[in-house]
C-alpha cells in the first residue's frame, strides 16, 4: 500500500485506542443485548468487557505500529471462552460477537477516515488495508478460542461435575418435574429446609476446592446434620445448598477466607423452596457485584440486599433516583458516609436516639446531632418520603459510590 495509506490507517488506529473505555463498553452493551446467549451473569459480562478491551488495544496497537500479521489472542479472550464453555454457551455466540465486533470497528474506522481526509481514494485505499487486517485478526483470533472453547467444553463435560450441574440445572428448570425424580437426579432430599448459597473466588488453581471447604465449613456452623448439595458453576464458582435446621438464619453466615464471597439467599421448603432461595442468592451476588471495592462485604444475604436487586436493573437509573431522594446527602466523601450510616441505624430503629447510638456505640446527642446535619444536606426531613429514604440508604450501603455523586 502507499506510504500515505498506510500513515493513514496507523494513525486513525492510534486516535481509536484513544477513546478505548468508551468503545469496549458501547460493544459490550451491544453484544448483550444482541446475543442473548451472553447475557445474565454479571461476572460474565465483567470477563467480557476486559476481553473486548484487550483484543481493541492490542489490535489496533498493531495497526497503529504497521503490523498485520495474526497473532496469538489476550489471555482475558482465552479465559472468556473457558467460561463460556463451563456455563454452556455454544461457540456461534462467542463468534456471532466477534463478528459484531469487527464490523462496529470498521465502521468507526471509515468514519475516522472521512473525518481525517477528502481524499476518496485514500479513504477507500484504507478502507480496504483496514477490512483484510481486521479480517486477518479476527480469523487467527477466532482459531485460537474456538480450540480453547472445545477443549474446555470437551474437559467440563467428562467431570463428574458438570454431570451434576446438568441434573440441577434441569430440576431448576424443570416446572412439571415431580418431587421424587428431582431426589433420584439430584441425589439430595428437597423436602427439607434449605438455604441457598453462591459461593465465588479469584481465578487460580485449586479455586473449587477452596469454595467446597468454605461451603462445608457454613454449613457446620449453621448446624447442618446432613452434608449440603455443592454444585460447580464454572471454574470459580459454586452453586449450594445447605439443609440448615430450623432457626438457621442466613445473617449467621460469616466467610473464613478471604479469597472466597459468598451470596445467601432465604431458607426455603421443597422443591419450591430449592428454587426461590437459588435465585434469591443469584439476586444477592449480582448487588455484591455491582458494589464498588469499598463497599464490598464478604457475605451479602438477600435479606439484606433484596429490595436493591429489584431495583437494580440499571445502575444508572437507581443512581438517578437515589440522587433524587437524598439529595446532598449521597455526596461520596466520608463525612456524608458517617451521616448516611447514623440515620440509616436510627431508621431501621423507628427513629429511637437511644437504641442508635447503644448500636453505634455513640452517645444519643451525638445521633441527634448527625440527623439533624443529614436532614440539612438532604435539603428536607427523613420523615418526608421515609420509606424511599431507607431505600435508598440501603442502596448506598450496599453499593457505594456506584449510586453516590
Amino acid at each position: 500500500m502507499p506510504p500515505a495509506v498506510d500513515d493513514l490507517v496507523s494513525r486513525t488506529a492510534a486516535a481509536l485506542t484513544g477513546e478505548m473505555e468508551g468503545l469496549a463498553d458501547h460493544l459490550v452493551t451491544r453484544m448483550l443485548h444482541e446475543i442473548p446467549e451472553l447475557d445474565g451473569d454479571p461476572a460474565l459480562a465483567a470477563l467480557l468487557r476486559v476481553s473486548v478491551e484487550d483484543n481493541i488495544r492490542i489490535a489496533m496497537q498493531r495497526f497503529s505500529a504497521g503490523e498485520r500479521q495474526p497473532q496469538e489472542p489476550p489471555a482475558s479472550a482465552l479465559e472468556y471462552a473457558r467460561r463460556l464453555a463451563q456455563r454452556g454457551v455454544p461457540v456461534s455466540a462467542l463468534l456471532r460477537a466477534y463478528r459484531l465486533g469487527q464490523a462496529e470497528c470498521q465502521q468507526l474506522m471509515i468514519e475516522a477516515f472521512a473525518r481525517d481526509t477528502d481524499d476518496p481514494a485514500a479513504i477507500v485505499a484504507a478502507t480496504v488495508e483496514f477490512s483484510a487486517a481486521t479480517f486477518a485478526y479476527i480469523d487467527g483470533i477466532s482459531e485460537h478460542v474456538v480450540q480453547a472453547h472445545q477443549d474446555e467444553r470437551r474437559r467440563w463435560l467428562q467431570s463428574r461435575s458438570a454431570a451434576l450441574a446438568a441434573q440441577v440445572t434441569t430440576v431448576l428448570a424443570g416446572d412439571a418435574l415431580e418431587v421424587g425424580q428431582a431426589e433420584r437426579l439430584l441425589g439430595y432430599e428437597l423436602g427439607q429446609r434449605h438455604l441457598g448459597l453462591v459461593g465465588w473466588s479469584d481465578p487460580g488453581p485449586g479455586a473449587l476446592d477452596r469454595l467446597g471447604r468454605e461451603v462445608r465449613r457454613v454449613a457446620g456452623d449453621l448446624g447442618c446434620l446432613r452434608d449440603p448439595l455443592v454444585v460447580p458453576a464454572d471454574a470459580t464458582t459454586v452453586w449450594a445448598w445447605l439443609p440448615v435446621p430450623r432457626g438457621g438464619d442466613a445473617r449467621a453466615v460469616t466467610a473464613a477466607s478471604p479469597d472466597v464471597r459468598l451470596a445467601v439467599g432465604e431458607p426455603g421448603t421443597g422443591l419450591d423452596g430449592f428454587r426461590a432461595t437459588h435465585r434469591q442468592a443469584l439476586a444477592a451476588r449480582a448487588v455484591a457485584l455491582g458494589a464498588d471495592e469499598r463497599a464490598s462485604t464478604p457475605v451479602t444475604t438477600y435479606a439484606d440486599a433484596g429490595l436493591v436487586a429489584l431495583l437494580r436493573t440499571d445502575v444508572g437509573d437507581l443512581a438517578a433516583w437515589v440522587h433524587g431522594v437524598l439529595g446532598g446527602l449521597a455526596t461520596d466523601d466520608d463525612q456524608h458516609a458517617r451521616l448516611r450510616d447514623t440515620v440509616r441505624v436510627l431508621l431501621a430503629h423507628q427513629g429511637s436516639h437511644t437504641a442508635a447510638a447503644a448500636e453505634l456505640s455513640l452517645h444519643r446527642n451525638t445521633v441527634l446531632y448527625r440527623q439533624r446535619r443529614a436532614e440539612e444536606a438532604r435539603g428536607r426531613p427523613l420523615d418526608d418520603g421515609r420509606l424511599d429514604v431507607e431505600v435508598a440508604l440501603l442502596a448506598c450501603h450496599l453499593l457505594g459510590r456506584r449510586v453516590l455523586c
